[in-house]
């Protein structure tokens, strides 16, 4: 399926994508294709525990590096040389040694980040390797902790354990970073110069809103004049928001950003012909209230419709791009 064509010209287009997890770079998978027509940014959150970042952060002291290196490979050109050394990026080791488990990639971005001693010039280094169709941001150039209160008072204390806790019953309440951590200058710029941010698909309290928590994230949002776009989930993820519909997304996510509120939201709608899936999260009337635009459309892939289909899922943030701006003069532009 070609992409289709870009209605807005006479200043390319800054769309700023926020999350993590396997979200983001599902979403930057579909968004490279309009490249060069439009620029991408990503601003990544880097307060993941486990796995390979995890034993690195531990180790370094580092941020976390994994969901950067995701949304690296993801902007990959798709020719043939790119792609392979992307698959470089992202294999994964499996030996009984020290090594088992770390991806490659992470270990690449370890070693940048050692011998130019600073996050983001590391991953621009990354990114200039990779010869990615875009710019991907750490949130953070700081260590960060994730920690979670629940409704009964419990206190969970790192992302990992909120990630995989079992016991659903308890709502969480908030989450928060355990020590103030400052927002990484080139994420609060970015969001500066966006016409459109969006923010998710991902889990809710472990990819998309630890990107709102270093300070002056929430700040920069309010200040700026992009559309906010919110990208539904199309399953909930019991450990995070069981039983939780589009409505408890976008309230959740508008809690976080006070006193700004998401402009759009973008939900699935499931085929007639779809299987239910278990968990899915389900579309109320309250969610056109909360937000003032609503997009209802099928964004499930036919491979795996727990997830978004790429494509789908660019076309819709490049159709709302171009209703935000239908003329060829936009915002900032003379």
């Amino acid at each position: 399926m070609q992409p289709q064509p870009i209605t807005v010209r006479y200043q390319m287009p800054h769309i700023v994508a926020i999350g993590g997890g396997t979200g983001l770079p599902n979403l930057l998978q579909g968004l490279k294709a309009y490249s060069p027509e439009i620029s991408v940014t990503a601003i990544v959150t880097t307060f993941d525990d486990g796995g390979s970042s995890g034993i690195l952060r531990k180790r370094l002291g580092i941020p976390a590096l994994g969901d950067i290196r995701r949304c690296l490979t993801a902007l990959t050109p798709e020719d043939q040389d790119s792609q392979a050394i992307a698959e470089i990026f992202d294999y994964r080791f499996d030996t009984q040694a020290s090594l088992d488990e770390h991806s490659l990639g992470n270990l690449i971005l370890a070693s940048l980040l050692e011998r130019f001693g600073d996050l983001p010039t590391a991953v621009d280094a990354a990114a200039e390797l990779l010869n990615i169709q875009g710019r991907v941001i750490p949130v953070a150039t700081q260590p960060g902790h994730l920690r979670a209160q629940l409704n009964d008072g419990t206190w969970i204390e790192s992302e990992t354990d909120i990630d995989n806790r079992t016991n659903a019953d308890s709502p969480i309440k908030r989450i928060e970073l355990r020590n103030p951590v400052p927002a990484n200058p080139q994420a609060l710029a970015a969001i500066q110069s966006a016409d459109i941010v969006t923010a998710g698909p991902g889990d809710l309290y472990t990819s998309i809103i630890p990107n709102l928590l270093p300070q002056g994230i929430t700040e920069a949002l309010c200040n700026s004049e992009a559309d906010l776009t919110f990208i539904c989930n199309i399953r909930n993820k019991p450990a995070e928001t069981a039983r939780f519909n589009a409505s408890d997304h976008i309230r959740t996510f508008n809690s976080y950003i006070q006193p700004r509120r998401v402009d759009t939201a973008i939900l699935n709608q499931p085929l007639a012909t779809d299987i239910p899936l278990p968990d899915s999260i389900q579309i109320d009337n309250e969610a056109s209230r909360i937000a003032p635009n609503v997009t209802v459309t099928n964004l499930a892939s036919t491979n795996n419709p727990q997830y978004h289909d790429p494509t789908k899922l660019a076309k819709t943030i490049i159709n709302r791009l171009n209703k935000t701006y239908p003329s060829p003069t936009r915002r900032g532009s003379s």
